[in-house]
Formats: C-alpha cells, structure tokens, sequence
C-alpha cells in the first residue's frame, strides 16, 4: 500500500482541525477485532517451521503457495499472512466491522475526518476473504485494513503442538503494540475516529536515569472484551514495524509448552515467564523471523466496558518478564 496512498497526504492536521470543530460529533465506527495480520518475509520458510515446530498454528494449504504462507488459529481462514518481500517486517493489520452497513458508516467517518483511504478492489477482497475492504494509514504509519463479510474455513482447526484451541472467539486474533513518537496523535485517531476506548494508560521509564523523561504507553480495547486489541508506545518506531503481537491459549502448561518447544529450536526467548498487571496475561515473549516479538499468553481478563474504568498501572507485570533483547 506504500504506493497507493501517500502517507504525508493523510491529513492529520486536517484531522485535528475538524475534532477541534466538532467536538460533539458522534462516533459511527465499532471495530470488531483485529481478524488479521500481514507480514513481510525474505524467506517464507522460516516462518513455516516456527508456526509449526513453536508456535503451533496450522498451514492452510489450500491458499499458500510458493510466495504467500496462510497460517489458521481457528475456523478463520487464515490469521497470519506471510509474504514474500525483499524485507522482514510487519505489514500492516487488518480490522473487522459487523457488515455493510458499519463498513459505509466507517468510510463515512473517515471522510468526515479527513483522513483518506481506498477502496480496494475484489481480488485483494478475495485474497483477504473479506467481502469488501479499505485501506489507510494511521498517523504513526501504519496500514490498517478495515472489512467486513469474512469467510470461515470449512475444515476443522488441528494444531500442529496439539494446542487445544487459541482464545479468539468473538476477540479476534489477539493483540499488536506499536512503537511511535507520535503516540498522542495516533492515540488521538484510534480513539477518536476508529473509536477505541482506553483500557490502561501507563507512564514509565525505560532509562535508569530518574532525569530522563516518562514515556506514556496507551491500551485500547474495540468492541470486543480483550483487554486490549491496539497498544501504543512512546517510542521509535522499531525496524521490524511492531513492538509485538500476543496470542491467548487456554491452559498455562500450553504457555510452559511452547516455552519449551521455543528453547527446543533455538529462538531468543525475550521474556521469561510474567504475569501483567494490567490484563493480567500470564506470558512469556520470544522473536519471530520478522523481528517484532510474539508474546504467547493464557489467562488475560475480559473486562465489562459498561463498568470498566480506565486503569493506570503503575508498572508492566506483578512478577517476571525480565527482557532480554537481541543484540541488533
């Protein structure tokens, strides 16, 4: 999409111009979840064993081919959608809405906000198996796809790690964190126009120099009771793209397991083992072939966002998730 729409022509200060003017605006959008993600890749490969001797997804067959890898969770066609691109790296999300009716609703909102998108045409429609979609930029620069109309797979969901099932039903696949240092404009946009809500809003520092400025982290939840669908964090953006993406399994001994079958092949295991303070997910973080971290989880909380309120945790984690990055 780098091509198909200029990301300095996004209009953010046409954005901002029109909430300033319109403050009591109502909100049309209600994003669903996030159904999807689509990743670049240099070798497809790699990421075809680490689905399945790691993180246990199972190949759709039907749809891969030599240049494109589809990786299932559930009765989805597909969650993970591997590329093969001259770079590794995420490539961009893609967001469900309820049907046509919130699809025009979201372009409407969207034009209403001056932000611009487009339309994208059947084939990619049927490459996302989606009934129609478009695509646009968020202010930190990254492509969002919204849908609506996704088909179900026909065939039963078998791990490839005998996991018994990933937690997404009705919540989507799980979880992306973004780095940016425009984190308060796209805060501003993914609640304000894609209308997410804030699930915890934390200020921490990464530098043990008590002199060095806070950085805010926002999580935002959609229309779904996952604690959080999108986080930001005040941060540069890194060159991977993403910060992380997180999956849910239904027992922590599947969180051990993978823990194990991740030594067992020789991925950099990012974190140990923690429990968040904010969702509560107990988890462990270990690096995928693109870069970003994948955090495999169990256990997250399902807020009622009729009686939620914000929280701001003081900290990450209870106990555990000591890092430990790569060396670049």
């Amino acid at each position: 999409m780098n091509d198909r729409i200029n990301n300095e022509n996004i209009s953010i200060s046409r954005y901002f111009l029109h909430t300033i003017n319109d403050k009591n605006r109502e909100l049309i959008m209600k994003i669903k979840s996030l159904s999807y993600i689509v990743i670049d890749s240099t070798d497809i490969s790699l990421w075809e064993a680490y689905s399945r001797d790691v993180v246990g997804l199972m190949k759709n067959e039907e749809k891969s081919d030599d240049n494109n890898l589809f990786l299932r969770m559930d009765e989805s066609p597909y969650r993970f959608h591997v590329q093969k691109s001259d770079v590794d790296k995420y490539h961009l999300g893609g967001f469900e809405l309820s049907g046509k009716e919130d699809f025009e609703g979201a372009k409407k909102e969207l034009s209403e906000a001056g932000i611009e998108f487009k339309l994208e045409n059947d084939e990619l429609a049927k490459l996302r198996c989606v009934e129609e979609l478009i695509s646009l930029y968020d202010p930190a620069g990254n492509i969002l796809e919204l849908f609506y109309g996704r088909s179900e797979d026909q065939s039963e969901f078998k791990s490839s790690q005998e996991i018994s099932a990933f937690i997404t039903h009705g919540l989507g696949l799980g979880h992306i964190v973004f780095g940016t240092l425009e984190v308060e404009a796209a805060h501003t946009f993914y609640t304000d126009v894609l209308g997410f809500g804030d699930s915890d809003i934390m200020r921490m520092r990464f530098s043990p120099d008590p002199n060095d400025p806070e950085s805010v982290l926002y999580f935002m939840h959609c229309d779904n009771p996952r604690h959080h669908t999108v986080a930001m964090m005040q941060a540069p953006t890194p060159p991977s793209g993403l910060v992380h993406a997180m999956v849910e399994v239904e027992t922590a001994e599947q969180v051990v397991d993978a823990l194990d079958r991740a030594v067992a092949n020789n991925v950099h295991i990012s974190s140990t083992l923690g429990r968040h303070m904010n969702d509560k997910m107990f988890s462990f973080y270990m690096q995928t072939p693109a870069g970003f971290m994948l955090e495999f989880g169990y256990d997250g909380i399902q807020p009622d966002w009729d009686t939620f309120e914000t929280t701001n945790s003081p900290a990450p984690s209870y106990w555990g998730h000591e890092f430990n990055m790569p060396e670049a």
